[in-house]
């Protein structure tokens, strides 16, 4: 009797243990990178027990607008040869995970399988590059038409403005960018190219801004230079800080990116500087045609750069958020440091421009250098979006700032107190009626 006991159950054994585990499965490819907007197959291949149940595969995407599927339930005993093709529909730029969900009897076996979909590139795209560097260099050198030299000297041998700014720019920027991708939860793809902006030194466009405001613009060139060759040792250090606490790669810095960028912007500054000593008269008709120029130029860079980047649209919106934060913080930090050390209101405003806008050009490139697709445009959607929230609020302030010059147009000085507890007379505006 025993002896009959034991041999049914060793008959109903087999069957009782007839199912799929994971390592009866695999996918061909072993992720799938679909261009936006079109459709690819992904082939489940499967070599599992014998059985005579029906065995039904369901499959369902994590983000349906990413990718998505024609049909989502499959017999698998009724495909041949031990491996299903599964049409993929794309849609736009992202990354998601497709389910597959095997249901045999009463077990199910679920398998998860990633896809990456590629924006398509305008042909346009790397233009924009092209554009934008002639302008930064055109533009460094009209700045330093309007600079003496003496102030440039004046402003290294008494290097507290610098110095705050140093401050505010490596430490409350990447700190805060660390923080806002904590708060908001961002996505490792997204975080990372948050970080990689609060890292970054000043930028050409903060000189702009700052000749535009009338403030200090010796000590916003300065500060650009300062900032710029310290960021050579400073953005790996705020990389290795921070950038543990994301799931990605190790990140290549563009040390060569980043002595370009010095270089292109220190070199047409000093030229400017030597015409403004040897050729006043030029150099004021250079500081006529800037304004407009500059003005026009930012504009158009701002309307192509959203034709190449339209796939920004479909960043979440805590990213977004994230973005508008940074640099409007960057500015009320700057601010309140330079005035918690007693600057004057002329430095403190150039010290909160210099914090609040960074070289995105920079950060941009080390993502590039360091993600591959689509990882590097969805994090470049940051550097981007952080880019046009600096451009839209300088240009707030820009208004802003006109329209009460426009309302005060007299010339008007005041005296601040400086680190020394001397008296500096500043000027505040100069236009004559």
């Amino acid at each position: 009797m025993a002896a009959f006991a034991v041999l049914v159950l060793l008959c109903f054994l087999p069957g009782a243990f007839l199912q799929y585990t994971d390592s009866d499965f695999g996918f061909e490819p072993a992720i799938l990178n679909i261009p936006e907007r079109s459709e690819d197959n992904v082939t489940l291949l499967y070599i599992g027990p014998n059985s005579t149940d029906s065995i039904f595969l369901e499959v369902s995407s994590a983000r349906s607008q990413v990718a998505m599927l024609n049909e989502g339930s499959f017999n698998l005993t009724a495909v041949s040869n031990n491996s299903l093709s599964v049409p993929v529909q794309s849609g736009h730029i992202g990354i998601t995970t497709l389910d597959f969900t095997v249901n045999q009897g009463a077990s199910a076996t679920v398998l998860d399988y990633t896809v990456k979909v590629l924006r398509a590139r305008p042909p346009f795209d790397e233009a924009l590059n092209y554009l934008l560097i002639p302008f930064l260099v055109v533009n460094a050198f009209a700045m330093g038409t309007a600079v003496e030299w003496p102030l440039v000297v004046k402003v290294l041998k008494r290097p507290y403005g610098v110095a705050i700014g140093v401050l505010s720019q490596f430490v409350f920027m990447p700190l805060l960018a660390f923080s806002f991708s904590k708060a908001f939860s961002l996505a490792d793809v997204y975080a990372i190219g948050l970080l990689m902006v609060g890292s970054s030194p000043g930028g050409g466009l903060s000189n702009i801004l700052t000749f535009f405001l009338d403030a200090d613009l010796p000590l916003s060139m300065t500060m650009t230079f300062v900032s710029t060759v310290l960021a050579l040792g400073m953005m790996p250090l705020s990389l290795f800080i921070y950038g543990r606490a994301f799931q990605l790669d190790s990140i290549n810095v563009p040390f060569l990116n980043i002595i370009i960028s010095l270089v292109s912007i220190t070199i047409p500054e000093l030229l400017g500087i030597l015409l403004r000593h040897k050729k006043p008269r030029i150099a004021d008709k250079v500081m006529k045609v800037i304004r407009p120029v500059s003005g026009l130029f930012i504009i158009a860079l701002v309307v192509i750069g959203v034709m190449v980047n339209t796939h920004v649209i479909y960043t979440p919106w805590q990213p977004i958020v994230a973005c508008f934060l940074l640099p409007l913080a960057g500015f009320i930090i700057g601010f309140g440091l330079a005035k918690m050390f007693c600057l004057d209101n002329n430095r403190a405003r150039t010290v909160s421009i210099e914090t609040g806008v960074q070289n995105g050009t920079l950060a941009s490139a080390m993502i590039r250098l360091s993600f591959p697709q689509p990882e590097a445009d969805l994090s470049f959607s940051l550097s981007f979006l952080n880019g046009m929230f600096q451009v839209g609020l300088s240009l707030l302030a820009v208004a802003v700032y006109n329209i009460y010059k426009c309302k005060n147009p007299t010339t008007e000085e005041v005296k601040m107190t400086n680190l020394e507890g001397q008296e500096n007379p500043v000027v505040i505006s100069d236009v004559k009626e």
